[in-house]
C-alpha cells in the first residue's frame, strides 16, 4: 500500500501533526576502500612533496570526495556507482545530507581536480585536502549513528476514539534493500496498539523527505524547511 493510502485508510494527516526523532542505530555500508583510507593516502601523497606526489595528492583528494558521495548513497539504497557525480550530488541534496556551503565547495572542488592534465599548484592542492577531510569527517560524524527513526503524532485532544493517534517510521537495510517500515497505532497499553503497516522504498518522495527530516532534527538545521518538504511530498 502507497503511504498515501496508508495515512487515507488511517485518516491519519502525517503533514499536520507533531513529529520528533525517535533515534536509531542506522550506520553507513561498507566499502572495500573507504573514503578516509582514500584521503590518508592523499595526506601522506602531500607530504612526501614533488610533482608526483601533489598529483597524487590532488587524484586521491578526488576520490575521497566521490567515494563519500558513494557510501552515503549507496547506504540509502541508491546504485550511485553508474552514476555520474552530477546526479550523486542531486541526490544527495534531495536527501539533505550536505549543508549547501559544503556542497558549493565540493562541487567547485571537483571541478577543478577535473583538469587532469594542468600542473596542481600546491595551495590548490591543500584546499582539495581540507575540503576532502571536511566532507568526509562531517559525514562520518553524521552516522555515530544516523537517528532512524520519525515519531509522528497528534494532540490526543484533537483525536476521535478509536483513531490512530501516531505513525512511526523506521529506516531499515536488509537483504540490498533499504526502506522506511511505517506503523500506525490506536491508543492501549504501552506505545499503543498496531494496526497497520507499509513500506516505502528507498528513491520514493516520501522517503527521501524523512531522510531530509531525520538529517534536519539531528543537525538543528533548517527544520521548517524540512517539514514544509515533507508536507508536499505526503500530500
Amino acid at each position: 500500500m502507497d503511504i498515501r493510502e496508508f495515512c487515507l485508510a488511517h485518516k491519519f494527516d502525517m503533514g499536520k501533526c507533531s513529529v520528533a526523532s525517535g533515534g536509531g542505530s542506522f550506520g553507513l555500508a561498507d566499502l572495500e576502500t573507504t573514503p578516509v583510507e582514500f584521503l590518508l593516502l592523499a595526506e601522506d601523497d602531500f607530504e612526501r612533496g614533488g610533482l608526483a606526489a601533489l598529483v597524487n595528492a590532488t587524484a586521491n583528494a578526488k576520490r575521497a570526495i566521490v567515494s563519500q558521495l558513494d557510501q552515503l548513497l549507496t547506504s540509502f539504497g541508491y546504485p550511485s556507482f553508474r552514476w555520474n557525480v552530477p546526479k550523486k550530488i542531486e541526490r544527495l541534496r534531495a536527501l539533505g545530507l550536505l549543508a549547501p556551503s559544503l556542497l558549493r565547495k565540493v562541487v567547485d572542488m571537483r571541478n577543478v581536480l577535473e583538469h587532469e592534465y594542468v600542473t596542481p599548484e600546491i595551495g590548490n592542492v591543500e584546499e582539495a585536502l581540507d575540503i576532502a577531510s571536511l566532507f568526509v569527517m562531517s559525514a562520518s560524524a553524521m552516522f555515530i549513528p544516523f537517528e532512524d527513526v520519525l515519531e509522528f503524532s497528534h494532540p490526543e485532544s484533537g483525536v476521535r476514539e478509536g483513531a490512530v493517534t501516531h505513525i512511526t517510521a523506521g529506516l531499515n537495510r536488509m537483504a540490498g534493500r533499504v526502506y522506511y517500515t511505517v506503523y500506525a497505532y490506536e491508543p492501549g497499553e504501552y506505545a499503543g496498539r498496531c494496526v497497520g503497516q507499509c513500506e516505502i522504498e528507498s528513491g520514493h518522495v516520501v522517503f527521501e523527505a524523512m531522510v531530509k527530516l531525520s538529517a534536519s532534527l539531528m543537525l538543528r538545521y533548517k527544520v521548517n524547511q524540512a517539514l514544509s518538504d515533507f508536507e508536499r511530498a505526503v500530500t
